[in-house]
Parts: structure tokens; sequence; C-alpha cells
């Protein structure tokens, strides 16, 4: 990616907020080259309640595909001279462009099938996860429904507790078994969260996961990092 003001400071802080939009926009189409259905790109606004954020959209064939891009919030850590240079780079916006380079680039090429039962559409949202929607209207039994179902490998020593909540997408539930055992299912997420591994020690963080912390080798938390739903 040949665009350096998305990853120095110095050269991304003094341009105009138009500026840095057609600057991603321009990186974005030249990642997402050669992908299917791709017609140009841009850089919008954030949802209603973060209106400072970016997101990036695909204008394709067919419509448009949209992702969170950069937010506010790491957009004024990165121009604040106050914080290390090092530390700042990490909050890169052409780091984050990647990103959703990436998932938008698993987004623009799903298969579908039409058969006899319905319409059936699979997709990959995370290494080791297959999801199927369905779709199907059966005349005979006078039946609509829309399923999904998300087959994970390796999950046999994961709590289920915690894998439901993991795939949950509805509002936050407190979920009460028949003897009144209850647990909390938290609310989906609008944003596809990142794994982020944060140091007890020097309460630095990093991205992706880590068993010990990259600067100090302290003892390190693995979260995943995501935007809560407003509902």
């Amino acid at each position: 990616m040949d665009f350096p003001e998305l990853f120095d400071p110095d050269l991304w802080c003094p341009l105009a907020d138009r500026e840095r939009r057609d600057l991603l926009a321009r990186a974005l189409l030249e990642a997402l080259e050669g992908s299917p259905g791709v017609r140009e790109t841009r850089v919008e606004a954030g949802t209603v309640d973060r209106p400072y954020d970016y997101t990036a959209v695909v204008d394709t064939d067919v419509g448009n595909l949209k992702t969170p891009l950069w937010s506010d919030a790491r957009a004024r850590i990165f121009c604040d001279p106050s914080i290390h240079t090092a530390n700042r780079r990490q909050l890169a916006p052409g780091l984050e462009l990647r990103k959703a380079a990436d998932r938008l680039r698993a987004r623009l090429d799903v298969r579908f099938s039409l058969e006899a039962r319905g319409l059936t559409l699979k997709l990959s949202p995370e290494p080791g996860v297959e999801r199927t929607w369905t779709a199907e209207r059966a005349r005979f039994r006078d039946r609509t429904a829309v399923s999904r179902e998300d087959v994970i490998e390796k999950a046999a020593d994961v709590d289920l507790r915690d894998l439901l909540a993991h795939f949950y997408s509805g509002p936050s539930l407190r979920a009460v078994a028949d003897d009144g055992t209850a647990f909390l299912l938290p609310a989906a997420s609008e944003e596809e969260g990142r794994l982020v591994t944060l140091c007890i020690a020097c309460q630095r963080w990093s991205e992706g996961a880590h068993a010990a912390c990259e600067h100090c080798g302290g003892a390190v938390e693995t979260v995943l990092a995501a935007r809560p739903a407003k509902r």
C-alpha cells in the first residue's frame, strides 16, 4: 500500500477531513483491486450515535457494502503529540484499512445456491466456523422459515454459555434454566470485533492474542474489543 500518509502521524494529521476521506477511499479501492463487483469506494460518517467515526463503503454492481473503518477515539490519539510515536503508530488508519479491506473482500463473493427446499448461503465469519443461512418456503406444509446454523470446529472443551454468547445476535437477556440457574447473555455487537491483548503490568496493549506482553513480558489479558450495540 503506497500511501505513507496512512501510517505517519506527521503526514496524516495536517490533512483536512475531506483529504483524509479521499485518501482512505483511494487506498481501499487499490486494496480491493480484482475483487468481483467493485465499482468504487468511499468513506462515510459513522452511525448516528458516533458521527465522527469513519465507515468504509464499497459500491458494487448490486448495492453498497459497509464496514466500520476508524473510530474518532483512535483518530484523536493518533494525532495527540503527547503520546509516544510508537504507540500512535499502532493506531494508524492504514492498519485499520487493511483489516476493513479483508472483511469486505470476504463478503464480496459469498456463494449461494437455489434448491428445491429454498435458498442456502454459506460463509465463514471467522476461522474454524462455517455459517449457513437457509430461506425455505414449504408450500405443502404452508411453512416459511429462515434459519441460521453455525458449525464450529474443535469446540468440545468450550463452555456452551460462552459459545452461545460469542455467536448470539440479539438484545441482552437474562437466561434462566428450569432449576433457576441464570446467566447473562450480552447484546450483539454492531462492529466486527478484534482481539486485543492488555498488559496488566505496564498497561500497554497490542493487536491479537499473545501469551505474554510484547513490551515487558508481563502477564496479559486477551479480550474482544467491540462497540456495544445501541438498541
